[in-house]
């Protein structure tokens, strides 16, 4: 459907809703993040890339293989560099100088995140490039600013990425056969080398994700990156680097997101989440006068109205705020 200013995208319906009752496992590129934080702001319970912002889809099927296998890293997976420990199957948030501190984290993240995904009733996987990097024949999630002359670049096909992802999902279905699966393709532009090989790249991903789709049971997809760039569709809408949505596109594709898969129900208990959130970031002038210990009286009567509606909802950290 179209006006006079622009082209709103149709979303085909689902069968199904997303609920606070529902576990939610988020890995990906970095818009897996900006809905992760979203879904966490919402009080979800979500679990947001476990081994990091991850790039390209057989890092994401490699990491899903970890979990689903395991497959705990040794002290020879991590490499030394820049005076400290990276692993290039994660994110630089987990690099440590301390080899076996960086280890512990590591492993204690994927003890806990695969008993995360055996319960799971949503894995969110967003796929950012088909490109990617390979370490000494290995492919890698994270370069951590180690030489480029080491690495060998590829472009994954769309068969390498259905394959990998096809092998993964089979595995997670084997520890929760109950998971349903949703692929986007994150509108995040990944033009550092060549704006040509990133619409090639994003094509790989956008051909694989459908295919997917189509071919295996309980998954959907959503359109991420076709709502930045056939609906806003304008550099306003992207940060100062013309690289990632601003803050305004992600609302707007959360938006989507959230008429696509939450109901009324959903919808209404965020809203009154949002007001405690709200007023928990809201800095009171003189918090313990008669104003200020009537505010946050107000807000834990919100509190414990929806607890004792939404039990499942965890608040503990605005209770302890208005408490203080």
């Amino acid at each position: 459907m179209s006006n006079s200013f622009r082209t709103l995208l149709q979303q085909s319906q689902v069968e199904y809703t997303i609920s606070h009752q529902n576990p939610i496992m988020l890995m990906g590129s970095c818009f897996a993040e900006s809905i992760g934080q979203k879904l966490t702001k919402y009080k979800f319970d979500a679990l947001i890339n476990p081994f990091g912002i991850l790039f390209n889809p057989i890092s994401i099927a490699q990491s899903l293989n970890r979990l689903t296998d395991s497959n705990f890293f040794q002290a020879n997976d991590l490499y030394f560099h820049n005076d400290e420990w990276i692993s290039f199957s994660h994110h630089g948030k987990f690099s440590h100088y301390d080899k076996e501190k960086c280890l512990d984290a590591i492993n204690e993240k994927l003890i806990e995140s695969r008993i995360f995904l055996q319960k799971t009733d949503f894995l969110i996987l967003t796929l950012g490039t088909a490109v990617s990097y390979s370490y000494q024949g290995n492919v890698v999630a994270n370069c951590h600013k180690v030489p480029q002359k080491e690495f060998q670049k590829q472009l994954f096909t769309v068969q390498d990425i259905i394959s990998a992802l096809t092998e993964s999902i089979d595995k997670v279905r084997n520890i929760n056969e109950k998971v349903r699966i949703i692929f986007t393709v994150s509108p995040v532009r990944y033009i550092k080398y060549d704006m040509v090989e990133n619409t090639l790249s994003k094509s790989h991903l956008i051909v694989a994700a459908h295919e997917l789709v189509s071919k295996i049971s309980n998954c959907d997809y959503f359109p991420a990156y076709e709502i930045m760039m056939d609906d806003l569709r304008d550099y306003r809408f992207y940060c100062e680097d013309m690289i990632h949505p601003s803050q305004q596109a992600i609302n707007y594709i959360w938006t989507a997101f959230y008429n696509k898969f939450f109901n009324d129900a959903t919808l209404n208990l965020n809203m009154l989440i949002d007001e405690v959130v709200t007023a928990k970031n809201h800095q009171l002038k003189y918090p313990s006068s008669e104003m200020g210990m009537c505010f946050k009286k107000e807000q834990l009567k919100k509190i414990r109205k929806i607890q004792s509606l939404y039990p499942q909802v965890s608040l503990e950290e605005e209770i302890a705020y208005f408490l203080e």
